[in-house]
């Protein structure tokens, strides 16, 4: 067994490890600004109010 080439295939493996765990932070960390985002989204949309009481009590349903 090689030792060079065996140690340059583990520092390859531990590289893409550290660019695989940095990768998925930054898309955490973007996930979680865009969940912040609608969530604002969310809270500030104004909705009417349901005036009317009887609205909603029935449903038809076709068969």
């Amino acid at each position: 067994m090689d030792i060079q080439r065996l140690s340059m295939d583990m520092a390859q493996t531990r590289l893409q490890d550290q660019v695989g765990t940095k990768v998925m932070s930054i898309a955490l960390g973007q996930a979680k600004e865009q969940s912040a985002a609608l969530l604002k989204l969310m809270d500030s949309a104004n909705l009417p109010a349901v005036t009317d009481p009887a609205l909603g009590n029935q449903v038809n349903l076709l068969v």
